[in-house]
């Protein structure tokens, strides 16, 4: 009769049990499958850096969301890699060390591991747990006791030999913590740097040291402490010969700091100066990770062009082919010039998002002007019309009386003229105006006409003008920008053209053979080779468009094709451009 209930009760307990579970280790499956990932791909192909770069970042990413025994499994692998791939020993023992305080059944892969790394994996288990940090089942953001390494004890600060005294005297510190180092020496130093191995790396790293008065300062970077573990450090000063005069600790004994979660120790800051701020959280998702923040972890920055999010940076995602939004952030600071922080994400869709505001080019321009006319050469033409024409091949101006009707004509069409060089300034206003102007020199202008020669060419080129730019973000992208504008200024185009005259100035009666009927030519006339010029302007207003390739998006090759009606010789002349701009 106790049959039904006691079996009810049961099967609420495996229940309630099962449910318990798939809350404790939600991210378990996915992180499996990424463990799978780096060994059977990344690993298998020798490309170990991206092997333990996919398994710590799977630890980091699993939080307190993945079983001890999934971690273990993690932390195993990272030590065959680190022993097996890298013939790294010392950093896979201390993989191994993390791999048994989570979970003290974790077994090896045989099949993977050298008979070095399976001896370095005995000696760990045969000393249990106690030698490991323990990661309370959450990899590197475990408790505080357990990320040292150290059987939750703080690593030996190392012997700092040598005479240097430095400040602060750190022994423990959080995760993506900046450390900042001030070292003073009473021998006779000119220069010092810093050499820094973190966690599981393979080479020590230098930083150059500056004088700040009597200290020399320098500042390990969040680089350096993504992960928890032990970081070493040490410290040479030098001489002017470059002879180590002094240290604080060595290669040999290095200076030994526990990267943990939490502490109850200060962040680590120069004298007098407040800590920095603890670096944005760098991680590499598994798929379908619940509450994982996506991002890559590549090398472009925000506003980069890119194909993939695992091209950009962490935290930034690839957006139409650019990589933006998504940081994660604490405060304003923490994100790119002109985002917010929202939500504890960076937030770029105000109207000032990250590009360049001030943009400088230089451009070279060739002038085709639209000409046309009858009696170019006749001193009315010459004198009102804006034409000149001289001896073909000098520069005497031709004031001869040319035959009526007889050649002298320019048909209408499409001309070359003058050539120049220029110099531009545009400023964005907004996200898709700009205002600026263009100044430069013209060549190929026509010689100085006139009877004193007191018309001469105007070589000089300024311009004012204002642009709309097609496209949403346009300046913080790689790739067309296209853009329509209206602008006007002080320019001269001279057009030159060969003309054929008539010429009866020597005529026995020139009035005769000039006012001759054509088709028939004056009598005493000669056939002259002229070179005639227009000369349009020294003013115009009109219309451009065109656009910038960007290459960057700081920088681009632009080309533009102005429509100018020149005033007060009008005319009309087309003028394309070909430049290169950059953005400060």
């Amino acid at each position: 009769m106790y049959r039904r209930p006691l079996l009810k009760l049961i099967t609420a307990a495996l229940v309630a049990l099962a449910a318990a579970t798939a809350t404790a280790a939600p991210r378990d499956a996915a992180a499996t499958k990424k463990i799978d990932e780096a060994i059977n791909v990344h690993y298998l192909a020798t490309d170990f850096d991206k092997a333990e770069a996919t398994l710590t970042g799977t630890i980091n990413a699993c939080g307190d969301k993945c079983s001890g025994s999934v971690i273990a499994k993690a932390w195993m692998y990272v030590g065959i890699v680190r022993g097996s791939g890298k013939n790294d020993l010392k950093g896979a023992k201390e993989a191994f060390q993390k791999a048994v305080a989570a979970d003290a059944k974790v077994g090896l892969d045989d099949a993977l591991a050298t008979p070095e790394t399976k001896k370095v994996f005995a000696e760990v288990q045969a000393g249990g747990s106690s030698g490991a940090g323990g990661e309370g089942g959450k990899g590197g953001e475990g408790g505080k006791g357990g990320e040292g390494g150290e059987g939750g004890k703080k690593p030996p600060k190392g012997d700092a030999s040598g005479g240097m005294e430095c400040e602060p005297k750190v022994t423990e510190v959080q995760t993506r913590r900046p450390i900042p180092i001030s070292c003073t020496s009473e021998e006779e130093a000119t220069k010092a740097e810093l050499k820094y191995k973190e966690f599981g790396g393979e080479q020590w790293k230098t930083v150059k040291m500056s004088k700040k008065g009597d200290a020399f300062q320098a500042e390990i970077p969040c680089s350096a402490t993504q992960l928890a573990g032990t970081l070493r450090f040490y410290i040479r000063a030098m001489d002017a010969s470059g002879e180590a005069v002094d240290t604080y600790g060595t290669k040999s004994k290095p200076v030994e700091v526990a990267v943990v979660a939490q502490t109850d120790q200060d962040a680590p800051a120069f004298p007098d100066k407040d800590a920095p701020a603890r670096c944005a959280e760098q991680e590499e998702c598994p798929p379908d990770f619940p509450g994982c923040k996506k991002g890559g972890g590549g090398t472009k920055g925000w506003g980069s062009s890119c194909a993939s999010t695992d091209e950009c940076q962490s935290g930034l995602s690839c957006n139409n082919g650019t990589c933006e939004q998504g940081q994660s952030c604490d405060v304003d600071a923490d994100c790119p010039s002109g985002a917010k922080c929202a939500g504890g994400k960076c937030d770029s869709s105000g109207p000032s998002g990250p590009f360049k505001k001030n943009w400088l080019g230089v451009h070279v321009a060739y002038d085709l002007a639209i000409v046309g006319g009858d009696s170019v050469c006749s001193k009315d033409s010459q004198d009102n019309e804006g034409f000149a024409c001289f001896a073909s091949g000098t520069e005497d101006q031709y004031n001869g009386l040319p035959q009526e009707g007889i050649a002298n004509k320019i048909s209408t069409g499409v001309a070359p003229a003058t050539a120049r060089i220029m110099l531009s300034f545009d400023r964005v206003l907004g996200t898709n105006i700009t205002v600026g102007g263009r100044l430069g020199y013209a060549f190929n202008g026509g010689p100085a006409a006139g009877e004193n020669k007191d018309v001469k060419f105007l070589p000089f080129h300024a311009e004012a003008r204002v642009k709309y730019w097609l496209g949403k973000d346009v300046f913080a992208k790689k790739g067309l920008r296209p853009y329509v504008g209206v602008g006007g200024g002080v320019a001269q185009i001279d057009a030159k053209l060969p003309v054929t005259v008539w010429d009866c100035s020597a005529a026995a009666n020139p009035q005769a053979c000039a006012t001759t009927p054509a088709p028939a030519k004056g009598a005493g006339g000669r056939e002259l080779k002229l070179d005639a010029y227009k000369k349009l302007g020294q003013s115009f207003i009109g219309l451009n468009g065109g656009a910038v390739f960007a290459l960057s998006p700081n920088s681009g090759l632009q080309l533009n094709l102005n429509l100018m009606y020149m005033l007060p010789t009008t005319g009309q002349v087309v003028e394309p451009s070909l430049g290169y701009v950059m953005g400060l």
